[in-house]
């Protein structure tokens, strides 16, 4: 061909999903550690789309002069058990939602309290706060869920397809994953 031809021979390349998936368990019995630490980033992004609906479900009391506490202390984190895997939702304590203090009270909201509460003295009625589980409705909307499962097939695809992406989860880390 002349050097200025405009002939082109292009060739293209589809690979199908069963090869990635060979690929990713190719990795997991090489690298543990690396497909651990793949599996959790994209627990984690998963769980992140799910944090703008459940803030945007979360109720803001009136009562307090700082309203929206809860609304304010949801966020997704890395899970401490059953790794890889990442947990959404209100978290506790005193920082975790501006100076005036986290949002402690998470379990009464999405729980609820029974009308009765034992005391040295026996049992005394008191009133009763109705659960509200917007943690569980979140997370049992199928819109959220597929949300969550494209980002997490996005990012174990963004493995194969970049590179740099991929260097930084092979690289070697000390550590436990």
């Amino acid at each position: 061909m002349a050097a200025n031809s405009l002939d082109r021979l292009t060739v293209s390349f589809n690979t199908d999903s069963n090869y990635n998936q060979l690929q990713l368990g190719f990795l997991e019995g090489a690298n543990p550690s690396a497909y651990k630490r793949l599996l959790s980033l994209a627990s984690l992004n998963a769980a992140r789309t799910m944090v703008a609906p459940m803030r945007a479900e979360a109720p803001v009391g009136k009562t307090t002069k700082n309203p929206g506490r809860l609304r304010k202390s949801v966020s997704a984190r890395r899970a401490r058990f059953n790794t890889p895997a990442a947990v959404v939702g209100p978290r506790a304590g005193r920082n975790r939602a501006g100076a005036n203090g986290g949002a402690w009270y998470r379990w009464f909201v999405t729980s609820g309290i029974s009308g009765v509460r034992q005391t040295k003295n026996g049992p005394k009625a008191v009133k009763a706060v109705p659960a509200n589980p917007f943690v569980t409705r979140v997370s049992k909307n199928p819109v959220h869920q597929n949300r969550a499962l494209e980002a997490y097939a996005k990012t174990v695809e963004s493995f194969f397809n970049n590179e740099v992406f991929r260097a930084t989860i092979l690289r070697f880390k000390k550590g436990r994953f």
